[in-house]
């Protein structure tokens, strides 16, 4: 029969036995709890990096939409001050054309007329008087009457003004009551046409209008 002494022994040796046991199953507990818990952190990780990887691409598409919209905004700022300009050299040029054109006699004689001959009809059968520049009246104003009756027969009583007009070309055509007044100057016929050859020079793609029928004679 086992004497005190060794039951003790016994006894502590169960113990130490069964703290073993208990150590070795929080050891494998641990080691499960810890790759449970690396596992769930990593997861996080890759759910968070995945976020910001979709907010950063998201982020990038609109820096990256709004960079070409502010660029598409700059080249059609550009374009139209181009567009404007070339608009602008254009009619620049229809002023020169209409410089050529009174510095051609043989030719402005011919547009001359016509104008004559349309502001007349517009006025109507009333006592006029034809304004016309400097250089005109040193042109026209000894064959006034001749020309008047080329241009428009003896319908018209049109009497030549003897104070010039502050015009390039062309005439005005005032009545003598002084109630009434055409403009058929150059200048007066660009600016009532200007709208119209803005949009012929768009059309003909910003080329210098290659005759001046279109002016003259709509």
């Amino acid at each position: 029969m086992a004497t005190d002494q060794e039951q003790v022994q016994a006894l502590q040796q169960a113990i130490l036995q069964r703290a073993h046991q208990f150590a070795e199953e929080h050891v494998q507990q641990g080691t499960v709890t810890r790759s449970k818990i690396i596992e769930d952190v990593r997861e996080k990780i890759k759910l968070m990096e995945q976020k910001e990887l979709l907010s950063a691409k998201v982020h990038a598409d609109r820096e990256y939409n709004r960079l070409v919209q502010a660029s598409e905004l700059r080249i059609q700022a550009e374009l139209d001050r181009n567009r404007w300009g070339l608009v602008q050299a254009v009619m620049r040029n229809v002023v020169d054309e209409l410089d050529r054109v009174h510095n051609d006699h043989q030719q402005y004689l011919v547009i001359f007329k016509k104008l004559v001959k349309q502001g007349a009809a517009s006025m109507g059968q009333i006592p006029m008087l034809a304004a016309i520049n400097s250089e005109d009246l040193t042109l026209f104003a000894d064959n006034w009457k001749t020309l008047v009756s080329e241009c428009c027969g003896d319908k018209y009583d049109i009497e030549l003004s003897r104070d010039a007009c502050d015009c390039s070309g062309g005439l005005k055509l005032i009545a003598r009551s002084g109630d009434v007044m055409v403009d058929y100057t150059f200048e007066g016929i660009v600016i009532r046409r200007e709208a119209e050859l803005r949009r012929l020079i768009f059309e003909r793609l910003f080329s210098t209008v290659s005759t001046m029928g279109t002016v003259f004679n709509g």
